[in-house]
């Protein structure tokens, strides 16, 4: 087998449209970003600025500047910012179906993260020898990526197993890639069950995320309707790679395809700008570019090139679970499944959980006696502005050694108020120590990538005694306001804080608890 050539992942499935009505195809960059959830992404400002989206494409296309630009135009993106580069010299021949394929990658990476930098990776012809050298570039010249995304493939039984260009060497640029930060996709194929026991490489490689293809459907605003599994959508079992940790709750004993899925179906395909027509294209090389810039979009938000991310998608549950629809073998069903793998994303809430924060609290407070250990994670989520987690609570007689009171705390989706990416949210936990009148308060703050946990020990704010919180608390408080501790006025009672004064933050506390039962 001397030179095979490397096959668009989709057989150039398209048509000539123009723009649709919102919600009907062909898809433009709004409909898609209401229907996987991108808006509150955007509404943040995250749009992949700090990134760098790598493709790979043979033969290019010559006119795909001002596609982009007349692509932009059509959908209301800013321009994009494109660099290209061709480590085996510029291309002598024309391509029709590589050029749409080129235009689709780079029109689509754009749409799903305007602000990234993309870097276009050009081969001559689509000979796996260019194919390998343009892969090499990648994996040693653009060190910066923050994904790669690849919408070409080929049989693994037909690659050579000797000389140049072999699954083993190429599996070795994906090595290089990932331990730089990059983090590789390919589109799965589009031959559905005639591909399943033959799948494609890279995307049958368990470090490449492997991307199949679903049909998705819409309202007239665009909102989500219903998801299949497309009958096109590749998938099947590696013939050479083992199954790798992060799949050993799957079927099968190998490296099994797909991982994740987005939409595909030429019905339901999405404009393309290219040689100055307007195309309708569908097939999973519409998939891999736009979930690629999903993961920059994530990359923007925790500041982490994530390299090999398969642990990471396949922990997380923030997918459209596809249960209907057949590649005409393997159907799609609840959990993981050959067509659609773990599903599609909901972009927002799967950026949320992969670029959360997990908040270990482990604190210690002496007051009036006991020692106080808390222990437990918080997760915080960040575009839901939610919450979770448990925590541990023990008081300890600090002279006996007594446990006094013990007790666990579950909380889940949490609501925190006002939590941005530059703004500090506080979380409080109110924890009744019986039968001393004691709560302590957990706040949570999370600024950016820097996160703390403040364990205060506080008394219970219903100081009178009468079941609530209210005026006579207030009261009670102003009545002993600036007294000290060991002075005559004193009162442990209003001093909320521990703090061996009674004054201001004392009032406050009595504020936060007005007119609320002592503990909910």
């Amino acid at each position: 087998m001397s030179n095979p050539l490397l096959q668009v992942e989709h057989p150039l499935i398209y048509r000539p449209m123009s723009l649709a009505s919102p919600g009907a195809p062909p898809y433009v960059p709004s409909d898609i970003r209401i229907a996987y959830d991108f808006t509150p992404l955007y509404a943040h400002s995250i749009n992949g600025s700090s990134t760098r989206i790598a493709i790979i494409d043979a033969y290019g296309d010559s006119k795909l500047s001002s596609d982009l630009s007349s692509f932009d135009s059509l959908t209301g993106l800013t321009p994009g910012r494109l660099n290209t580069y061709y480590p085996d010299g510029t291309p002598t021949q024309k391509n029709s179906g590589w050029a749409l394929e080129t235009a689709l990658d780079v029109e689509w990476a754009h749409a799903i993260a305007p602000g990234a930098i993309i870097d276009l990776v050009i081969s001559p012809d689509s000979g796996l020898g260019h194919m390998f050298d343009a892969m090499s570039y990648v994996a040693n010249n653009l060190t910066n990526e923050t994904v790669l995304s690849m919408s070409f493939g080929l049989s693994e039984s037909q690659y050579p197993t000797t000389g140049g260009a072999t699954i083993a060497q190429m599996h070795q640029l994906f090595v290089t890639m990932t331990s730089h930060g990059t983090t590789p996709f390919a589109s799965s194929g589009d031959n559905g069950a005639s591909s399943c026991c033959d799948v494609s490489y890279p995307a049958s490689d368990p470090l490449v995320v492997a991307v199949g293809g679903t049909t998705l459907n819409l309202n007239s605003s665009a909102g989500y309707v219903s998801e299949t599994a497309w009958s096109g959508s590749g998938a099947g079992s590696s013939t050479i790679f083992a199954k790798p940790t992060w799949q050993q709750n799957l079927p099968g004993t190998m490296r099994e395809l797909t991982d994740v899925s987005y939409n595909a179906d030429p019905n339901t395909g999405v404009l393309v700008v290219q040689n100055g027509l307007q195309y309708e294209v569908g097939g999973t090389s519409a998939s891999s570019p736009q979930i690629a810039a999903l993961i920059a979009l994530a990359s923007e938000v925790s500041g982490v090139r994530y390299g090999s991310i398969g642990s990471k998608l396949y922990s997380l549950t923030s997918y459209n679970d596809i249960t209907n629809g057949s590649n005409g073998l393997f159907s799609a069903n609840s959990g993981w499944d050959y067509p659609t793998g773990l599903g599609t994303p909901d972009a927002s809430q799967l950026i949320g959980t992969l670029t959360g924060l997990t908040v270990p609290i482990q604190s210690n407070s002496l007051f009036q006696g006991l020692n106080f250990a808390t222990t437990g994670n918080i997760q915080v989520n960040r575009f839901s502005s939610t919450l979770s987690g448990t925590a541990t609570v023990e008081a300890i007689n600090a002279t006996t050694g007594q446990l006094v009171y013990e007790k666990n705390y579950t909380f889940s989706s949490v609501r925190t108020e006002n939590m941005s990416m530059i703004e500090t949210a506080h979380f409080l936990l109110r924890i009744p120590v019986d039968p001393y009148p004691l709560s302590a308060d957990i706040r949570l703050t999370v600024q950016g990538t820097a996160t703390t946990v403040q364990v205060e020990v506080t008394r219970a704010a219903n100081i009178s005694g009468g079941g609530t919180v209210n005026i006579e608390d207030v009261g009670f408080v102003l009545a002993e306001y600036n007294m000290v501790q060991g002075t005559a006025g004193y009162d442990p009672r209003a001093d909320l804080a521990a703090a061996g004064i009674v004054n201001v933050t004392d009032l406050s506390i009595v504020d936060l608890y007005f007119n609320s039962p002592v503990f909910y």
